[in-house]
């Protein structure tokens, strides 16, 4: 789970016997979203550095690197090789170099490394792999994220300055400047605002294919009567898919029709429907939702991760103890997850100081991203609630946020 608490026992205990389990945990990304917190490969870095068989995990992640994939776990490796080469081991950055072979999708986030380490020859160095790849599948090339690194920590004219030299010379340097260019004019908002402008009818016609965030916006910026025809158009659709891009409107909106023609979508299995339609009843205000919440619960329903905000919308006092026990009770990761950002909405709109240390050290405790660890810290922080325990897991957190919330960067004086 990434929390300090296991550094800190490694500081103090013999660990020969979990060998495996450390090693695994080297090898493999077990962070919940990559995208929102990054590999586990700072924090295991940490953990092993406590140990003195950390030569032999150092070895294993080095040797592994050519096993790698285009997955986490390629990045988690990486990532802690380039730890190691930061610290001045050259076997681990010779390493990099010889076993860097991208994928499509997690190239440019491995590659980011090499430009941390070794600047704009890095940044060349990936941007040749890269532009292979996009030779070969340039419809497949997760793409953009390299870029705009290079742009933040060089500026932009001397990281286009250095693709073109190098792009002279070089036709598969060239082959990423290319598609960089283009990259760099697309348009920026300007589906969105051809998709929010237009009318329900309209819309009708390019459903189901409009992206989901594009949907809740249009059902965020609609009128009232162009919202209330849209969800005539979801009690009348036909097919799971039609269904799905409608429920998508009513994300950010409440549904503004009788409750009773949405609720028989709940138990619709095909293309996530019920998901949706669950996340859609969210924002409504009715008894029947109430009751849903429960019965969720009670027939551990596979979307029963939503039931803390179904309760929030239809509270009741003593609510606090009931998500209290259904968040402690959870054991499946994804539930926990849902159920962790439902505690953390519900909380804001129901304050209670005593109930909201409770659940906020039960995310900490339980919940399995450390992105809403972090949000779970910062409330504890704000209620003076904050153990000195707590603080000092707190300082060797995965999340780097945590970590900074607890001992802030120092500010030079001027």
């Amino acid at each position: 789970m990434g929390i300090g608490r296991a550094i800190l026992y490694a500081q103090s205990h013999d660990l020969s016997g979990h060998r495996d389990v450390i090693l695994d945990a080297c090898l493999h990304c077990y962070a919940y979203d990559i995208q929102c917190e990054g590999t586990r490969a700072s924090y295991m870095y940490d953990l092993v550095g406590c140990l003195p068989d950390k030569n032999f995990y150092y070895d294993r992640v080095l040797e592994a690197l050519k096993e790698s994939g285009d997955d986490w776990d390629a990045a988690q490796r990486f990532h802690f090789a380039a730890c190691l080469a930061f610290d001045g081991n050259d076997d681990a950055k010779r390493a990099m170099y010889a076993h860097y072979n991208p994928g499509p999708r997690n190239g440019e986030l491995i590659g980011v490394d090499f430009l941390e380490l070794d600047g704009i020859e890095g940044f060349l160095f990936v941007a040749e792999k890269i532009g292979a790849l996009l030779s070969e599948k340039p419809d497949e090339v997760d793409f953009g994220y390299l870029l705009s690194r290079s742009q933040d920590i060089f500026g932009d004219e001397p990281t286009w300055r250095a693709l073109r030299e190098a792009g002279a010379k070089n036709f598969l340097i060239e082959s990423y400047l290319r598609v960089s260019e283009e990259w760099s004019r697309r348009p920026t908002g300007a589906q969105s605002a051809e998709i929010t402008s237009l009318s329900y009818e309209k819309l009708l016609n390019k459903l189901p294919s409009i992206r989901p965030t594009l949907l809740w916006r249009w059902g965020q910026n609609a009128s009232d009567k162009e919202l209330e025809l849209a969800a005539e158009g979801l009690i009348a659709a036909k097919g799971s898919k039609q269904q799905l891009a409608h429920l998508r409107i009513f994300r950010l909106r409440p549904f503004p029709l009788d409750v009773n023609g949405l609720l028989p979508l709940v138990d619709v299995e095909q293309d996530r429907v019920g998901f949706a339609a669950i996340d859609a009843l969210t924002n409504v205000v009715d008894p029947d939702i109430r009751a849903l919440a429960f019965r969720l619960m009670d027939v551990r329903a596979r979307c029963r991760g939503y039931a803390i905000k179904l309760l929030t919308a239809n509270y009741e006092p003593g609510d606090q103890e009931i998500v209290l026990h259904w968040f402690q009770d959870e054991e499946d990761r994804e539930t926990l997850h849902s159920m962790g950002m439902g505690l953390i909405d519900f909380c804001q709109r129901h304050p209670d100081e005593r109930a909201e240390i409770l659940l906020m050290r039960s995310l900490y405790d339980k919940g399995p991203c450390s992105f809403c660890r972090a949000s779970a810290v910062r409330r504890l922080m704000e209620l003076g609630a904050l153990s000195d325990e707590l603080r000092a897991e707190c300082a060797w957190d995965a999340n780097s946020d945590i970590r900074d919330m607890v001992n802030p960067t120092v500010a030079p004086p001027q």
